[in-house]
């Protein structure tokens, strides 16, 4: 059963539902890094994809719902999401997430830096 959301508590995270308050997950693994191709570049690639699917698959999921529910209790249609247009804090806002994602989904080239090659360009 959804619960109805009133105006004031409709964007504040739920506090127990949260996992992040009680595991603390290491932000970068122990180790080096595992290799399955004879080129690095091709590596790195290949974990830059996985991590692009990963952050688009929950962000798909979490659009789905957010748009579900929304539309289930007649706050929002799907036409207004369509129509929505953002003002300028909220473009900064974004900014600064997408800089953040590009910074999470390109770590890999910052973390090992040593297994770039010049492409053949030097």
């Amino acid at each position: 059963m959804v619960q109805q959301a009133n105006s004031s508590n409709l964007f504040k995270p739920r506090e127990s539902v949260s996992v992040t308050n009680s595991v603390k997950l290491p932000r970068v693994a122990k180790g080096k890094r595992p290799s399955f191709f004879s080129d690095p570049g091709v590596d790195q690639l290949y974990s830059i994809t996985l991590e692009l699917a990963a952050e688009l698959s929950v962000a798909l999921d979490r659009i789905d719902s957010l748009e579900r529910l929304l539309d289930q209790q007649a706050l929002l249609s799907r036409d207004d999401i369509e129509a929505y247009r953002p003002d300028a804090s909220a473009e900064a806002e974004r900014a600064a997430r997408r800089d953040a994602y590009l910074q999470r989904v390109f770590r890999i080239l910052e973390q090992d830096p040593g297994n770039r090659d010049s492409g053949g360009n030097g």
